[in-house]
């Protein structure tokens, strides 16, 4: 009977290492609103970055954005980066670009109507941030978004840039 427990939590610990490796070394290459073609991880190459799953009708995505704007003006030149991916349905797709002009949001934004990308990065739930070190490996993921969340995810970024 032990041995059989043992064998039930090797099997498990072997899926949880698959799922977070699935992250790792994602490749995927997409057009943003504007018509620019993202490729990932060729992109992650300059620096660390941040890829975040959100939609209109999800009020803490609408929270964090202009948090994640200001993080990312503030590291932009240092080599940090920050890809969003509207999840919104082809229904309501046609408004992204407006609310992404009308909030000043500067960083690529990518739509996946199908939420294929969502899959591949094995998304539960959104808000959904993963930030990846320079060299494609997940640093960190965050579910959700709470006021304060974004101060976490700073430091993060400030420590995978060096600037601690």
């Amino acid at each position: 009977m032990k041995s059989h427990y043992q064998f039930l939590f090797f099997l498990l610990f072997i899926i949880t290492i698959q799922d977070v490796l699935a992250q790792d070394y994602i490749n995927f290459t997409a057009e943003t609103i504007i018509g620019n073609e993202i490729q990932f991880p060729k992109i992650n190459d300059s620096g660390p970055t941040l890829i975040t799953f959100w939609a209109l009708w999800c009020k803490p995505c609408r929270a964090e954005m202009k948090h994640l704007e200001r993080i990312y003006r503030e590291y932009y030149k240092k080599g940090f980066l920050i890809i969003g991916i509207n999840q919104d349905t082809p229904r309501s797709v046609a408004k992204v670009k407006s609310y992404v002009s009308s909030h000043g949001v500067s960083f690529p934004i990518i739509t996946d109507q199908n939420q294929e990308l969502f899959q591949m990065f094995n998304g539960q739930s959104i808000p959904l941030a993963i930030l990846y070190d320079k060299d494609g490996k997940v640093h960190s993921r965050h579910t959700g978004y709470l006021p304060g969340d974004e101060i976490k995810l700073e430091n993060e970024i400030r420590h995978l840039l060096g600037l601690h």
